[in-house]
């Protein structure tokens, strides 16, 4: 993940990178991903964790959430995001909710929206959720084929302006594939009409039930063109514009960083702090938690962990995962003069290669190149 305008222009996500940013150089859990239940009302093509109507029979018990909670405020964990499946299909969300508030850690909520009508809206206020992230993927018929269920484009976008009414802010989520691409644009453009302050993009991951589609990943001048376009719009927009947020492929931050230096802009408080939590965080405080309890260098990466939490606890669960971090690298990716800020996708390498600290064939740079 990569906050690109905070990152290099010192923007609006700044403050709570500085905090996953301090967590890390402590060995604490910098921010957690938190997949509380696979349940979910839609069936979108792409999903990673292949989500449905069903739950799974070991997910965790409200108890056991609620343990997990309080391991999370007690570690002092700078970011949660809740996620799912459809993170509103578990009946006990709002006590995870109160619990997370009580403790004052910052809670971000991933949803698809649906299930956001007044009471819930208030909810999310009453327990501190400033911050719920939506998927949204085109204009609203292909949306709503692409997720599987007329009208939901409609009442998603109802929901966002029962969010914004409220003062919780929204940030936009997307897959980029072949089939959404084409729509990305004018996402972004929807994303500045209904103000939100943020698109998280992120490549598309074969995992789940996006295993078939691997071939639907679009290609890396398709990228480059996303790249350009963030880098022109960030440049345009020096304060107080959109935040485009990079998922699970951190060479596309190598490349901003490219044209943002060719274009003048003074990087180096940004390689000086990638050097230390690189753009791919897998082992660099990241820590994902499946709805089972399985711990997770990725959340996009459900069928490799190094243990449960109800063996590990969050303490032992971290230190797993800081020798993935405190490991080299392989194959291209170690030979890259850019290793040190972006390590590669470890997810992609471990799909690829069946390796997770193997070279990324995704990457977006040619050939290997040196920071100067």
């Amino acid at each position: 993940m990569s906050h690109v305008r905070s990152l290099f222009l010192g923007g609006p996500l700044s403050e709570i990178g500085n905090r996953t940013l301090e967590a890390f150089q402590a060995r604490r859990p910098s921010e957690v991903i938190w997949n509380i239940t696979n349940s979910c009302n839609l069936y979108c093509q792409h999903c990673y964790v292949n989500a449905d109507f069903t739950r799974a029979k070991k997910e965790l018990s409200p108890a056991e959430a609620l343990d997990l909670v309080r391991q999370i405020g007690e570690s002092k964990v700078p970011l949660l995001f809740i996620t799912g499946g459809e993170p509103f299909t578990r009946p006990d969300l709002y006590a995870i909710l109160a619990k997370t508030h009580e403790y004052g850690t910052k809670v971000v909520v991933s949803t698809n929206g649906l299930y956001i009508d007044d009471a819930a809206a208030d909810k999310l206020v009453e327990y501190g959720v400033d911050y719920v992230a939506i998927s949204l993927y085109g204009p609203e018929d292909f949306h709503d084929d692409y997720v599987g269920a007329r009208g939901s484009f409609r009442k998603t976008m109802e929901n966002i302006a029962r969010l914004k009414r409220r003062g919780i802010k929204v940030g936009v989520k997307t897959t980029v594939t072949s089939s959404t691409f084409p729509h990305f644009f004018d996402l972004v453009q929807m994303a500045k009409d209904i103000g939100s302050g943020l698109v998280y993009a992120c490549d598309l991951i074969a995992s789940g039930r996006a295993v078939p589609m691997k071939e639907k990943r679009v290609t890396n001048a398709q990228w480059l063109q996303i790249a350009d376009f963030i880098v022109e719009d960030v440049l345009n927009t020096p304060q107080g514009g959109l935040e485009y947020d990079i998922g699970a492929l951190p060479s596309l931050a190598m490349v901003i960083l490219q044209r943002l230096k060719a274009h003048g802009v003074d990087t180096t408080k940004a390689e000086t702090r990638m050097r230390i939590k690189s753009a791919c965080p897998v082992g660099r405080g990241l820590m994902g938690i499946n709805s089972e309890g399985d711990i997770l260098p990725c959340s996009f990466v459900q069928d490799y962990n190094v243990g449960n939490i109800r063996e590990l606890g969050l303490k032992g669960a971290i230190e797993k995962l800081f020798e993935l971090g405190d490991a080299p690298v392989g194959g291209r990716c170690g030979d890259c003069g850019f290793v040190a800020l972006c390590r590669g996708c470890r997810v992609k390498a471990y799909h690829d290669c069946g390796d997770v600290l193997g070279e990324d064939r995704s990457c977006l740079l040619l050939e290997p190149a040196s920071v100067g």
